[in-house]
């Protein structure tokens, strides 16, 4: 569909790589320039792969799960893109079954970006069956609580994008991302796996 439209197609692609695997990892994360690490936060979804994005000068878009909370404690506000809830909300909300997916669903925002998955255009390209359980997933249950963070998350992703036109200013924070990337050196962390866990001596 995005190959086909075009106004779209000229500026964007979308790139399914099979067998992804750390070989096909070194030609793309230094091409990268944002990473999107966009986990449920307390998921703890987002490892390593955000730590070599960082280390190669890609600036991160993430919830605050795994490393990026991490990286936000090394790079600062301004050198990383935050959004989304935090854990203990996210903790909070499944322990008292706060979250009601057709609540956000009912949004005027979240629900066109929903209902285009069943959409004409869609279903002609894709498994009608599918589609439909993925939509109704979304508004009935939504274990994985996806539309909680939507709005937040285009809402920062814009500002990222917009931030990314002004070049020295984005070149800054990629330096500031990949001077503090030496923090997750393997010594450093196998240090401090011995020291809280192994304890060898």
């Amino acid at each position: 569909m995005i190959a086909k439209d075009p106004e779209v197609a000229p500026h964007l692609q979308v790139v399914m790589v099979e067998n992804y695997n750390v070989t096909a990892a070194s030609f793309l994360i230094p091409a990268a320039d944002i990473s999107e690490q966009i986990s449920l936060a307390s998921k703890e979804a987002s490892g390593t792969g955000n730590m070599k994005f960082m280390l190669n000068g890609a600036l991160t878009l993430g919830t605050e799960d795994g490393a990026n909370v991490e990286i936000h404690e090394l790079v600062g506000d301004e050198n990383i893109y935050v959004s989304g809830k935090d854990s203990e909300t996210v903790i909070d909300l499944y322990a008292n079954n706060g979250y009601v997916s057709r609540e956000f669903y009912e949004q005027d925002a979240i629900k066109p970006l929903v209902d285009f998955i069943v959409s004409d255009e869609v279903v002609a390209l894709g498994n009608k069956e599918r589609l439909e359980r993925l939509h109704n997933e979304l508004i009935v249950k939504d274990w994985f609580m996806t539309l909680l963070d939507l709005e937040d998350y285009i809402k920062v992703k814009e500002e990222m994008l917009a931030d990314y036109e002004d070049r020295s200013s984005w070149l800054e924070k990629v330096i500031v991302n990949t001077s503090k990337a030496g923090f997750f050196s393997s010594d450093r962390t196998i240090a401090q796996y011995n020291e809280d866990i192994w304890k060898l001596g």
